[in-house]
């Protein structure tokens, strides 16, 4: 079992929800601890607050891990006059570090809006994201290799990440012809002498790759290949890209109205109380879109990808007048809606756990709950 420090979760987290997905504003990342810190217990919560505090010093969490970060206004000084920075006192005294993945965990593929369409029942195949904020371009790797170290360089390419193509993983494309090349005074070639015209029959691979994965593609590269200088050539390609962004919009599996869409999310999500309005109670909704938490201001986005009937939280008063004057249904399924993401990421650490062989403990938070109440 190998020794866990609280860098190591961080690298999974941001495999999981890349730092550059986050919106500039958002203070998300490593806000209290250390990196080196050890890490044996980790607490998963939606916020920091005292009910978190005092349960990760109670189950001696080393980390807490949380979807808003905990330090969002700029903090003037650190003395006790005021709560809430007594509780970030009380997380140094205590030693508990704590780590926040909030818009990047958002707008990730696979992450927070994602796991609430999968929730709600949205179709896969025809899901968009409702708002674009990033498109990462793709690039092509085309190198040269001796065709007896072609398997090899290709797999470990692969194993890299490089070759994967929308559904398709394992894709290349190879050219066979020939090298040549003379070695100079204090080369140490893999094929051929010091002086001598060499002329090697190559394969050149062609691969895609992401262009977050290009730095990892090339060590690997290196590292497979027999050349002590391989020979590479690396292009953008300005029409592939991978979109990211907020929210996402798609048809239900099972069509609904307004009111038992809401039913549906007052029972099968943590909150207590669920709002809606609707043009026409009696109106089906196929195609809608949701994105958690306060959304109210992409609504219009929803219009613009044929939703008609939108799902985020804390939606005001005059936005939901406006949603309504524009024949758009809507359902405020509040904040805390996101509470989701606590067993989703404890689902997730599990599975690092498991594949890098962690000796820790991953905890779901339990005395976290909606600072709103309702009235039944």
């Amino acid at each position: 079992m190998s020794d866990v420090k609280v860098s190591d979760i961080i690298s999974q987290m941001e495999y999981l929800a890349p730092t550059d997905l986050a919106e500039d504003w958002d203070p998300i990342g490593l806000s209290f601890g250390r990196l080196k810190q050890h890490v044996k217990r980790i607490l998963v919560a939606l916020d920091v607050d005292e009910n978190t505090i005092q349960e990760a010093k109670r189950k001696k969490a080393d980390l807490i891990l949380t979807h808003h970060p905990a330090i969002f206004g700029s903090q003037k000084t650190l003395n006790q006059e005021d709560e809430r920075r007594k509780h970030y006192i009380d997380l140094i005294k205590s030693d508990i570090a704590v780590y926040s993945a909030h818009t990047n965990l958002d707008a990730a593929d696979g992450g927070m809006n994602d796991w609430l369409a999968d929730s709600l029942g949205l179709k896969a195949a025809d899901r968009k994201i409702l708002s674009v904020s990033l498109k990462r371009v793709y690039k092509k790797l085309a190198v040269y290799v001796p065709d007896y170290a072609s398997e090899k360089v290709r797999k470990a390419l692969h194993h890299a990440g490089a070759g994967e193509v929308g559904n398709y993983t394992d894709v290349s494309y190879t050219l066979d012809g020939y090298g040549r090349f003379t070695p100079q005074e204090g080369a140490e070639p893999a094929e051929g002498e010091v002086g001598k015209a060499e002329k090697i029959h190559e394969e050149r691979i062609e691969m895609m790759i992401k262009d977050t994965d290009v730095f990892n593609c090339l060590s690997a590269l290196k590292e497979a290949h027999p050349y002590e200088e391989p020979v590479f050539d690396l292009y953008t390609l300005e029409h592939k890209y991978q979109s990211f962004g907020l929210g996402r919009s798609g048809d239900l599996e099972t069509p609904l109205t307004a009111k038992k869409l809401a039913e549906k999310i007052n029972e099968q999500f943590d909150v207590d109380g669920v709002r809606y309005g609707t043009v026409d109670p009696n109106r089906v909704h196929k195609k809608i879109a949701v994105l958690g938490g306060a959304g109210e201001k992409f609504y219009k986005e929803a219009l613009n990808k044929g939703a008609t009937l939108y799902i985020t939280g804390d939606i005001s008063y005059h936005g939901a007048q406006d949603m309504l004057r524009e024949g758009l249904d809507f359902i405020d399924g509040g904040h805390y809606m996101e509470a989701i993401a606590v067993p989703r990421l404890v689902d997730y650490l599990n599975q690092c756990k498991t594949e890098k062989k962690w000796d820790i403990e991953i905890m779901k938070a339990e005395d976290q709950k909606d600072v709103f109440s309702y009235i039944k």
